[in-house]
């Protein structure tokens, strides 16, 4: 749970707000990008670090970096257990709380990271196959059917 909240969780910020939000934010005067941060008192660090024009190369590189060092991890977790999850046959927290990253990886087209992990694909699968899946995700939630710009853009990440 320490690893879940310390790499993925944190790293996928990056790509988020570069894929998702710079254009807005590039678009907005900087008197409108403060502002708008200052209204967002749980994010405004975050988002004065990152700035109208998105984290630079080197951060963008860090964060997939650390989230490759996850799928590695999460692979060899499912491998060991014999899956679909990462104890074996019965999801416990660890899959609950990283899936987050794992569907917004996917949301974000960061999927082909995992290309060569299918144990990855076919956890992914069977997250999505779960009846909680579908309320938790519904129609609005995924940042592609808000910002469709976003798959395009990733591609050039991964």
């Amino acid at each position: 749970m320490h690893f879940i909240d310390e790499m993925p969780a944190a790293a996928i910020r990056v790509p988020t707000f570069n894929l998702a939000f710079r254009p807005r934010f590039a678009a907005m005067s900087e008197a409108e990008f403060l502002a708008f941060a200052e209204s967002k008192p749980l994010r405004k660090e975050f988002m004065l670090a990152m700035g109208r024009k998105g984290f630079s190369d080197a951060e963008m590189k860090s964060a997939l970096d650390r989230l490759a060092r996850t799928l590695a991890r999460m692979d060899a977790e499912i491998g060991s257990s014999g899956g679909p999850w990462f104890l074996g046959a019965q999801a416990t927290l660890a899959d609950i709380c990283v899936m987050p990253t794992i569907v917004r990886m996917a949301d974000l087209g960061l999927d082909t990271m995992w290309r060569d992990k299918p144990r990855i694909t076919d956890w992914l699968a069977t997250i999505r196959a779960h009846p909680a899946f579908t309320p938790t995700y519904y129609f609005g939630s995924l940042l592609t059917e808000r910002f469709p710009h976003m798959r395009q853009q990733a591609a050039a990440w991964a």
